[in-house]
């Protein structure tokens, strides 16, 4: 558990689902409350073992829900164009599919779709977002002084989670607090209010 609290780690865990051009600015160890991540591939399909999403044109459309209702620990951090919100340790998660194929549904949500090059393992579905695709963020203090963030993304995903005041023992994330004040600026931005 305390490798967890290791800036070196948090930054290499965010830095690593950053593309190329982005560097590091800011994160921190957080906890999620909750996560929905909502996404839709043309011309996709699951495989039979249900784990990698694969090119097929006989398929107009996949939605596939990848959803998570329990705590666990994550880094939120940020860089100039996006958002990332990485679990700490490998998580399970809950997941619901549907091939769409119906021509009025997908006329309906074929707009917000991505085509896949290569095949993509479920797992790698992480919530990394554009800054800009946060549609709104809803901040509270907690009694412990702690802050509770509502969070809901342009793509439909939403996530709850939650800023602790203080990081884990011992100093191995010396930065926190600077690096949670820039996360709450960047989040209060949205605030949709």
């Amino acid at each position: 558990m305390s490798s967890i609290f290791n800036e070196k780690n948090m930054i290499a865990a965010i830095s690593k689902q950053l593309p190329q051009d982005q560097t590091f600015k800011a994160g921190i160890h957080a906890i999620v409350k909750k996560a929905e991540l909502t996404r839709v591939y043309a011309n996709a399909s699951l495989d039979s073992t249900g784990t990698m999403i694969k090119s097929n044109p006989e398929v107009p459309l996949l939605l596939l829900m990848k959803e998570k209702h329990c705590t666990f620990d994550v880094y939120i951090g940020f860089s100039k164009d996006y958002l990332v919100i990485v679990p700490c340790e490998k998580e399970k998660w809950y997941y619901k599919y549907e091939e769409i194929t119906d021509p009025k549904h997908v006329a309906e949500f074929g707009w917000v779709a991505t085509g896949i090059n290569s095949a993509i393992h479920i797992s790698d579905i992480l919530p990394v977002y554009h800054i800009s695709d946060i549609d709104k963020c809803e901040i509270k203090k907690n009694w412990i002084g702690a802050y509770v963030c509502k969070m809901e993304f342009k793509n439909a995903d939403k996530m709850q989670v939650l800023l602790p005041p203080l990081t884990g023992l011992f100093g191995g994330m010396p930065n926190h607090s600077a690096y949670r004040k820039a996360i709450l600026e960047v989040l209060q931005k949205h605030r949709g209010e």
